[in-house]
């Protein structure tokens, strides 16, 4: 009954019906108990709905990915045993990626996506405290969204970027916004000469560090890793002041 008149009238969007074969404001109301249905069937609403699904299903592989890799390293990953962890056939799984590798990257991206969001969000205009909140937002990734963070920055996927070229060359769009700042800081003679490359590769190494060490459950609690990665990396940013001083 309900097809039918679906079929009949058109489709049912926001109160009222539309239809190709009448006017919309004159096309009585099949539904007169439930005014409140919308119902679209436009292409703009199967459009939003493939993306949804989409999402969903790359969530799902991810977080199986996540767990082949936590249960059997990177030598066991495969996209068989992924497929099975994420409840889908082996040939759903290559419709998606073609190899381990074409995984490996794709996890990888959406690490680094997720990462360059939170970077383009810090609102600060001074760059010094850019840098500093860029620091907190790095810690912030680890520990709220770790298999992301993991995802980006600790995967050996074959895509990944390189020191010192890929960086130099600007591949990279995070360090590429600190090494911005810290020419600006530079400009303003708060920091010395230092490359601003290698002072940004000391930040990163500092950072994915102090990361790596709390991952081997090397600190006695959370909290003493938070304190300490904020001493360290406010340490690091003022050595290169130091080093402007002493010139």
């Amino acid at each position: 009954m309900v097809h039918q008149q679906l079929e009949g009238y058109g489709c049912w969007r926001r109160g009222r019906f539309s239809s190709r074969y009448a006017e919309p404001d004159t096309m009585p109301n099949p539904f007169p108990k439930a005014q409140d249905f919308q119902y679209d069937f436009s292409p703009v609403y199967f459009a939003h709905r493939y993306v949804y699904k989409a999402r969903m299903t790359m969530d799902r592989i991810f977080a199986a990915a996540k767990a082949v890799l936590e249960q059997d390293g990177i030598a066991g990953l495969t996209i068989r045993k992924v497929a099975q962890s994420a409840q889908m056939s082996t040939m759903a799984m290559y419709r998606h990626f073609a190899d381990k590798n074409a995984l490996l990257n794709a996890l990888m991206a959406d690490g680094l996506r997720a990462w360059e969001e939170r970077a383009r969000a810090i609102g600060t205009s001074d760059p010094m405290e850019w840098l500093e909140e860029l620091g907190e937002a790095y810690l912030d990734f680890a520990i709220t969204e770790p298999h992301r963070f993991d995802a980006a920055f600790f995967l050996p996927a074959p895509e990944a970027r390189r020191f010192p070229d890929d960086f130099a060359a600007g591949r990279s769009p995070v360090l590429t916004m600190a090494m911005k700042r810290i020419e600006e800081v530079q400009a303003e003679g708060r920091i010395g000469d230092t490359p601003a490359l290698e002072i940004a590769l000391a930040l990163a190494a500092l950072g994915q560090g102090l990361v790596s060490m709390h991952r081997a459950n090397r600190f006695s609690s959370e909290t003493q890793f938070k304190a300490l990665y904020r001493t360290a990396l406010h340490q690091c940013l003022a050595s290169f002041e130091s080093a402007r001083r002493t010139r």
